[in-house]
């Protein structure tokens, strides 16, 4: 087996523990409204925030956090992707291949949700498997385009 496909598979299956250790947090361990992005988000686009009423302060922190939250999510699971990629390198067929992350990607999002319902504070949801399985399908689609540049560069064609 070539070094890319074990240490593809590796990282896969350490991104997959780091995915569910964050789905193993209650949601008091996240904390995600004093988060750090959130609170930096805040003081970028809000820098009056402390004349705000409590009420209209709550809302600013409840929307940036969810936006965060997904986000991360999203994140998450192109990561996942970019490792399966290389864990899937004895794939030849692209198709295949690609088909194969997401539906890995796919399954292991619907495995973390289900976990989450075992977590204090957390619920599954599944806009979050959508948002993990669109993230893996962005990533999915930008190393087809990436691969697809350099296709066509190698063999000699610009790309317009």
């Amino acid at each position: 087996m070539k070094k890319k496909v074990i240490v593809g598979i590796i990282l896969s299956i350490i991104w997959m523990g780091v995915i569910f250790l964050f789905s193993s947090k209650s949601s008091t361990e996240l904390d995600v409204k004093n988060s750090f992005i959130v609170n930096t988000i805040k003081n970028i686009f809000f820098p009056n925030f402390e004349s705000f009423d409590l009420e209209r302060k709550e809302n600013i922190l409840s929307n940036i956090s969810f936006y965060v939250s997904k986000t991360a999510h999203y994140t998450e699971y192109a990561i996942l992707a970019f490792f399966l990629f290389f864990a899937f390198a004895y794939i030849k067929k692209y198709g295949i291949r690609y088909s194969s992350i997401i539906i890995i990607s796919l399954l292991y999002a619907i495995s973390d949700e289900f976990h989450q319902k075992f977590s204090n504070g957390r619920t599954p949801r599944i806009q979050d498997v959508m948002i993990d399985t669109l993230g893996a399908i962005t990533m999915v689609l930008f190393i087809e385009f990436i691969l697809t540049i350099y296709r066509m560069n190698k063999r000699g064609k610009k790309y317009d």
